[in-house]
């Protein structure tokens, strides 16, 4: 498994993919509410996030951590992100605020160098002997969730908004029944493959359980979405294991579909020329070869467009569930972020890099964060009031002693680190 949070850049990103399991960088700031927090009479106000940055501003930093993260042999990626992070956040704009990322580059770093680690351990190690492949395995099962849940921590709780912190309350029990599954799954195929190499039948087997990732994927989302928190506010989510399902069922069952045609096309045309005589065959070959080339590349854009017309559609339908699952008391959140626009701008973005060899990269970055934001709204009767009544409540919290919100957990930055790239 690739130890990712986020897909920051991703998926599709992350982003990143912004990745991906993992929660998208902006995703704290955009929060619900209960619907029966607030009197049914009083009228909610509805506030628009905004970005105010550029692609020109943002590809000066892109550079820069490009060329410092390759000068250093990637050590330096630790400050990249922390300088991007900031970039980000403190032009993203709520009724006229700017969020902020407070995160410790050094500590971004040592998740940096766990990261290596376990990976090298499963490439590499990972098929040394079968005592240390079960003895990894463990530690892979032991030490993923734990992490998985610290990075969380660490992601949100550098995270801010008028003074006030974001939170990640999701329970260390709760992250081990969500990661153990997943890392079970992704997990399973290599170990057999070490233990029972001369068993090829045994090691096809293994592979069936990732058709249970719908469930595994809207679990993770669950225990990400309820265990967010905003000063003392606490969120809840009413997705079920199930909620990803359908969309995973239609999405996959086209693209199998496709995959099916294209593939009997291939085969259909290339066993005619069983009933032609060899010197046909020469004949057409010196005839029409040259256009083999270019066809092919054809039907591989093709079949890319159409992988990407799915995985965008899945995409943004996650994105949305997700969101219009997710409450926080006296606050809404409206997602509706739009198919066909979004799988247009991802059309274009993806043209301009390979066309530009990969310097449209953060314009495209920039073009996606801007348009998801622009597709989300907050509401709340008086957001004023909502962040005043906060303060006033972190602010008494911590004069008793209690748990302070505004200076966060501190034991999240003593523990926590950051394993996405």
């Amino acid at each position: 498994m690739q130890i990712q949070t986020g897909a920051a850049d991703a998926w599709p990103d992350g982003a990143d993919t912004l990745p991906v399991s993992t929660i998208p960088d902006r995703e704290v700031a955009v929060t619900s509410a209960d619907s029966n927090a607030a009197p049914a009479q009083e009228q909610l106000t509805q506030y628009q996030p905004s970005f105010t940055g550029t692609g020109k501003e943002y590809f000066r930093i892109w550079i820069v951590n490009l060329c410092l993260s390759l000068a250093t042999l990637g050590i330096y990626t630790a400050w990249a992100k922390v300088r991007r992070l900031k970039y980000f956040d403190r032009n993203t704009q709520l009724n006229a605020a700017s969020f902020n990322f407070h995160g410790d580059p050094n500590i971004i770093f040592r998740g940096r160098v766990i990261a290596v680690i376990l990976l090298f351990c499963y490439h590499y190690l990972f098929t040394f002997s079968k005592t240390l492949a079960l003895s990894l395995f463990v530690i892979f099962m032991l030490g993923v969730p734990w992490m998985m849940r610290s990075a969380l921590r660490f992601r949100l709780r550098n995270t801010s908004y008028m003074g006030l912190r974001c939170q990640f309350h999701g329970s260390l029990a709760g992250a081990y029944a969500t990661y153990l599954p997943l890392g079970l799954v992704v997990l399973l195929p290599g170990l057999l493959g070490v233990l029972m190499p001369h068993k090829p039948g045994i090691l096809a087997f293994a592979f069936i359980p990732y058709l249970s990732w719908p469930w595994l994927h809207a679990r993770m989302r669950m225990y990400q979405h309820k265990g967010l928190a905003f000063a003392q506010l606490s969120s809840s989510c009413s997705l079920t294991s199930g909620s990803f399902f359908l969309s995973y069922f239609i999405i996959g069952l086209s693209l199998l579909i496709f995959v099916m045609v294209i593939g009997m096309g291939g085969a259909i045309f290339f066993a005619s020329f069983k009933h032609h005589a060899l010197e046909n065959y020469k004949v057409f070959i010196e005839t029409y070869g040259w256009l083999l080339v270019p066809v092919g590349f054809l039907v591989v854009l093709l079949a890319y467009a159409i992988f990407l017309s799915g995985s965008t559609l899945l995409q943004v339908k996650i994105w949305n569930k997700s969101w219009n699952a997710t409450r926080f008391p006296g606050i809404e959140i409206e997602s509706h972020l739009p198919y066909k626009a979004y799988y247009f701008l991802q059309m274009k973005n993806l043209f301009l890099t390979l066309l530009t060899v990969g310097l449209y990269r953060p314009f495209a970055v920039v073009n996606v964060y801007r348009f998801r934001l622009q597709h989300v709204s907050v509401k709340a009767a008086s957001l004023e009031q909502l962040l005043a009544t906060q303060h006033a409540q972190t602010t008494q919290a911590g004069k008793s002693g209690q748990f302070g919100q505004a200076s966060g957990d501190s034991s999240a930055d003593l523990f926590g680190f950051d394993l996405s790239w």
